[in-house]
């Protein structure tokens, strides 16, 4: 069973990381979880941990019924477009910073992999160590999948799994694995050089090779790329090689975050779920 994690706040950019989320449930027996939190602050009726610790006031119960009204009918509209797949649905309220009760949930229901939607213009455009996702990412123990707004589920056939050498391990990827062997996608292993050095690339291609023996599959490729910018190196790679989702280290923020502002290559942010595995797993 894989738990899947999907805060919403109701935007068009977390109801389509939502649809995205439920398409990978659909594929393996899933429990998703769909959360909100309540942000403003509450009257003392509620404990620091948002439990009821007294009366809400008519405010606060009119603001919580709203909200779970709207998950309920988010949860009824997925288990409407469900194909038979043994896949569970749960809403739940959270009052506090998003951040912190999302972190919390994760580890409460032990969550496989948490799914997060970016909007513009405060989407991925402007990405910083303050913001959610690198707040979460950084926080929860496990994958977090960014989902732009304009990014729609397609069937996976390239993983990029970028990473600098250092800290990989192959244990870490079992959503990347069972995602890959599902679609009977190519997983593609890429280091980029800042600039050209023979014994590096050498060393570079010996050191891929050897982690890919280390990845229970089969179908997995190796890849070096030169280019000052690392960002730039692996925006190129993805779309010269049109992947369907990259894979990054999560403590990395300038790097993944770079790749998603629109002023990277071509003036267009790289139009891809990013899935950022936490900075002791997988280093970029």
């Amino acid at each position: 069973m894989v738990t899947i994690l999907c805060p919403t706040d109701f935007t068009k950019g977390s109801k389509n990381a939502i649809k995205y989320a439920d398409e990978i449930a659909q594929r393996m027996t899933s429990h998703v979880l769909l959360c909100h939190t309540i942000s403003e602050p509450v009257s003392s009726a509620f404990s620091t941990t948002g439990e009821e610790s007294g009366y809400p006031t008519k405010d606060e119960i009119k603001r919580r019924m709203k909200k779970l009204s709207k998950l309920k009918e988010m949860k009824e509209s997925l288990e409407d477009n469900g194909w038979g797949i043994s896949v569970s649905y749960e809403t739940k309220i959270r009052y506090g910073e998003a951040q912190q009760k999302i972190t919390h949930l994760a580890q409460e229901e032990k969550a496989d992999l948490v799914v997060l939607g970016t909007e513009e213009p405060q989407g991925l455009d402007n990405l910083s160590a303050h913001s959610l996702a690198d707040q979460v990412a950084q926080q929860v123990s496990c994958p977090v999948l960014l989902i732009p707004n304009k990014v729609s589920f397609k069937p996976l056939r390239r993983i990029v799994v970028a990473t600098d050498l250092r800290g990989f391990c192959p244990a870490d990827m079992s959503v990347v694995l069972k995602l890959a062997s599902y679609f009977g996608a190519q997983i593609q292993l890429l280091h980029v050089l800042p600039k050209e050095n023979s014994m590096a690339r050498k060393f570079s291609m010996e050191e891929l090779e050897r982690l890919s023996k280390r990845i229970s599959y089969q179908r997995v490729s190796h890849h070096v790329e030169v280019n000052a910018s690392i960002p730039e190196g692996i925006s190129q790679f993805c779309r010269k090689n049109r992947a369907d989702m990259l894979v990054m280290g999560a403590h990395t923020t300038d790097s993944w975050a770079h790749l998603f502002r629109s002023g990277s290559e071509e003036n267009h942010p790289l139009p891809l779920p990013l899935l950022l595995v936490h900075a002791k797993r997988i280093r970029v």
